[in-house]
């Protein structure tokens, strides 16, 4: 009985240990900056594989905007992603306003977006 009782210890320790380190996974490759209007404040960002900005939003349509990235669930991040994504929720890629968000953080980063 006792052998048991060290094992399944052993396996929610192990559960807790590899449960702590998802988020720390899920937050790789995220930056923060301020943007100015018509976007402004603090979103946190990362570059897509295509090139392309992308902000932490739960949703895929709304950015985090003013949430520093040590508030964010990355588990639950849903990225609204410039360019197509972005035009298919919001009418514009975001990179039509040299002062968008998302074309500051391609410029930012000097990433190239695919659209």
């Amino acid at each position: 009985m006792l052998k048991s009782s060290r094992t399944i210890g052993g396996i929610a320790a192990l559960v807790i240990v590899v449960g702590a380190n998802v988020p720390a996974a899920a937050q790789t490759g995220w930056r923060s900056a301020n943007f100015p209007a018509p976007n402004g404040g603090l979103v946190v960002f990362r570059i897509m594989a295509g090139g392309n900005p992308a902000c932490a939003s739960y949703n895929a349509r709304d950015c985090l905007w003013g949430v520093p990235s040590n508030r964010i669930q990355f588990n639950r991040v849903q990225p609204l992603v410039c360019g197509a994504r972005h035009r298919a929720v919001w009418g514009v890629t975001g990179y039509e306003n040299p002062r968008h968000w998302c074309n500051l953080a391609a410029r930012s980063t000097g990433s190239v977006p695919f659209d």
